[in-house]
């Protein structure tokens, strides 16, 4: 039988090899940072904050999909190609029920975190 955390290390490994190849530092720098942001402002706030910068850089469009994605698999009412619809999603939860979604995709991030960091390609000094 797969446990959660196993499925959570495969989620995040797949999108690794998928929608960040090649990791910078820069772009590991961001994954590494993601639970903070999603701590610090909650997660319907971070995910506002993701898809408004999602044109100024494609990390953040990622992790936009990264994150949505895996709360599509938690919680099908999040299966909508509107984004405004996805994000008034946030604002129609339970207080509980937001909370525990929080949890699980912050619980995910630790192993995108880790693959991350895992993956990150060696700076190349330039003369």
């Amino acid at each position: 039988m797969i446990t959660k955390e196993q499925k959570r290390a495969a989620y995040a490994l797949e999108n690794i090899q998928i929608l960040f190849n090649n990791l910078n530092k820069e772009t590991a720098n961001f994954l590494v940072g993601l639970p903070t942001m999603i701590l610090v402002n909650g997660l319907g706030q971070s995910m506002a904050f993701l898809l408004s910068k999602k044109d100024k850089d494609m990390k953040y469009e990622n992790g936009f999909i990264v994150i949505k994605n895996w709360l599509i698999k938690e919680d099908n009412n999040f299966n909508t190609q509107d984004e405004k619809d996805f994000l008034k999603k946030f604002t129609d939860l339970e207080p509980i029920k937001y909370i525990n979604l929080q949890k699980e995709v912050l619980a995910m991030l630790l192993w995108l975190k880790r693959y991350a960091r895992a993956f990150q390609q060696p700076e190349t000094q330039e003369e």
